[in-house]
């Protein structure tokens, strides 16, 4: 193949020559160039199953990351929640524990009261009988 430019300011031709080179003929060469386009093809599929792995691979990651986020967020829901059921349960321990302080705070208050009166009452029979 040959192409001539002109250059318009100069008169200056160049001629470039291309040559088509023919595919080699026979048993050896198709042999060979069946060989390097079969490794071509095999190390394309090669490269591409090994993006496809490394794509999976990484979808793999993320989900196994998601669904341990998801783990966690839950195990401090229920962390959450039975603080707050051990916190109500504190609450109504303590009421009922100081309800029954108070009760038996003023069940002492009425026993010491009235065994003063029936020791003073003994004391009295004792010390000062009534027929004296």
């Amino acid at each position: 193949m040959t192409t001539e430019t002109k250059d318009s300011k100069r008169s200056v031709t160049t001629t470039t020559t291309t040559d088509v080179v023919d595919a080699p003929r026979g048993f050896v060469p198709a042999v060979a160039t069946l060989v390097v386009d079969s490794g071509e093809l095999a190390a394309t599929a090669a490269l591409g199953v090994t993006g496809d792995v490394r794509t999976e691979l990484a979808r793999s990651a993320i989900t196994v990351l998601d669904a341990g986020e998801a783990l966690v967020k839950s195990g401090f829901a229920v962390a959450r929640r039975v603080t707050q059921r051990v916190d109500a349960a504190a609450a109504d321990l303590l009421a009922s524990v100081e309800r029954i302080v108070g009760t038996s705070a003023g069940a002492a208050r009425t026993t010491t009261r009235d065994m003063a009166q029936v020791v003073a009452g003994a004391v009295n029979a004792v010390v000062a009988p009534r027929g004296n």
